[in-house]
């Protein structure tokens, strides 16, 4: 339901009276980092915008980080900070674990590249085929992103069609077909039933033809379009846990009529888990008792190392056997690297089913009290499993359309002010925790995020 007048100037009074303090809050910060300054002013000599990476650019600069331990980062002023993100979430272990470190050193001192396959990858390929229930195959990746390619191409060259379909908001890399409706901060995004392709990037050629974008949690609008143009569509593309719109649950019954839609009309489904398998020993789809054709897989399984997998049924990865006469060919020089691959079954293997009850419970604790503090205000919290979300708000986030409603600059202000406290979270205000998160750290930031919002930070 859209926000009433009266409560919507409510809602700008508060979160005005953050942005008035924009410049004290700013100023703090630059008082704290000027080593952070000078590296990030020495970057825009030889990065575009000072970094290599889009993701961790903030105002009015990021911080460099010099090393972690546990659940701390510290930055390049020497200061000791409470890490809520741990690099994208794919460090569920924390930095530093032990058995991650022992499994690295010792492939490190046999190698740490070759022209063949290893024992590593073929160890930790089966420990993923034991861990998602959809899995029979693997074909490891150097990254998320290159994930996702490789799985749109199985998709394409088993059906035989060239159009893939995505819901609008969710990121799966910048790749081509991907890039399109991720994060436009427009609302301008045409009506629910027939979403308007907007593209991310201005090096993506312009022309949405073999992309259909979908509204996500809206099943009966997916239906009617997947059905339009089923035709051509070869792979339906889902984040079970959407990131970008607030790392959201899908609804009841939302999963289970995507899995009937692409049976019924012959399309792979593939679920994007590089963030959601975090959520659950057998990930996100254990968690929701829905199967995909595909999952795609990056962060966590690397352990701290560069490393992504598509899994899936043994018929749909057949596309990629060597001994077929037309096939999917893929390659990747450091793919399967065996620093990744101990790195990786290390992390996994210390992800028993216990510990993710632990990280689960922390991060629905976390939630929990978020949402105590948020009472009466204009903000709203989501998440999964060890994952949470701030969202600045006075809507129900339910898709990406309400995700687009939030105050931006009050989010990105109020994660510079709990950075300026000693807590780092994206300037989104996206978190996680980590099994080296301890009680102390919890309690202290849900202690800052109250005197934040009661106006004492």
């Amino acid at each position: 339901m859209p926000t009433s007048p009266d409560r919507k100037s409510s809602a700008d009074d508060f979160y005005a009276s953050l942005k008035e303090r924009a410049s004290a809050i700013e100023g703090r910060y630059r008082s704290l980092t000027p080593e952070s300054a000078r590296l990030n002013e020495e970057a825009q000599s030889f990065q575009p915008g000072g970094s290599t990476r889009d993701a961790v650019l903030r105002q009015p600069y990021a911080p460099f980080f010099s090393g972690g331990e546990g659940g701390w980062v510290t930055d390049a002023d020497g200061r000791r900070i409470t890490d809520l993100w741990f690099n994208a979430s794919s460090l569920p272990l924390g930095y530093g674990d032990p058995g991650v470190l022992a499994a690295v050193h010792e492939q490190l001192s046999r190698g740490t590249a070759f022209f063949g396959p290893t024992e590593p990858d073929v160890e930790f390929a089966r420990l993923l085929c034991q861990r998602l229930t959809s899995a029979e195959r693997v074909r490891f990746t150097n990254s998320g992103t290159e994930a996702v390619m490789v799985a749109i191409q199985i998709a394409r060259g088993l059906t035989g069609r060239e159009g893939i379909a995505k819901f609008e908001g969710s990121y799966h890399g910048t790749y081509d077909d991907v890039f399109w409706s991720v994060a436009t901060g427009s609302l301008d995004v045409g009506p629910v039933d027939r979403p308007v392709p907007i593209v991310g990037s201005l090096g993506v050629p312009p022309d949405p033809s073999r992309t259909l974008v979908l509204p996500f949690n809206e099943l009966g609008a997916t239906e009617k379009l997947l059905e339009a143009n089923a035709h051509r569509i070869a792979a339906l593309l889902v984040e079970p846990v959407p990131h970008r719109m607030g790392l959201i649950r899908p609804e009841p019954g939302f999963l289970e009529g995507l899995r009937a839609i692409c049976d019924r009309h012959g399309m792979v489904l593939i679920f994007d888990e590089v963030i959601a398998f975090r959520v659950g020993y057998h990930g996100a789809q254990g968690l929701f008792g829905v199967k995909p054709d595909l999952t795609v897989l990056g962060k966590i399984i690397g352990g701290g190392f560069p490393a992504g997998a598509v899994v899936g049924r043994t018929e749909v990865m057949a596309v990629t056997e060597p001994n077929r006469a037309k096939r999917v060919p893929h390659f990747g020089t450091f793919s399967a690297n065996p620093v990744s691959m101990v790195a990786g079954k290390a992390t996994m293997e210390a992800l028993t089913p216990g510990v993710f009850r632990g990280l689960n419970d922390s991060g629905e604790r976390i939630r929990r009290e978020l949402r105590r503090i948020c009472e009466g205000l204009p903000l709203r919290v989501t998440g999964v499993g060890s994952l949470f979300k701030i969202n600045a708000t006075d809507l129900t986030i339910r898709d990406y359309r309400t995700a687009l409603t939030v105050d931006r600059r009050w989010q990105e202000l109020a994660s510079l002010a709990l950075l300026n406290e000693g807590f780092f979270l994206t300037t989104k205000l996206h978190g996680c925790v980590s099994l080296a998160t301890t009680e102390e750290q919890i309690e202290n930031f849900l202690s800052a995020f109250e005197r934040l919002v009661r106006g004492g930070t």
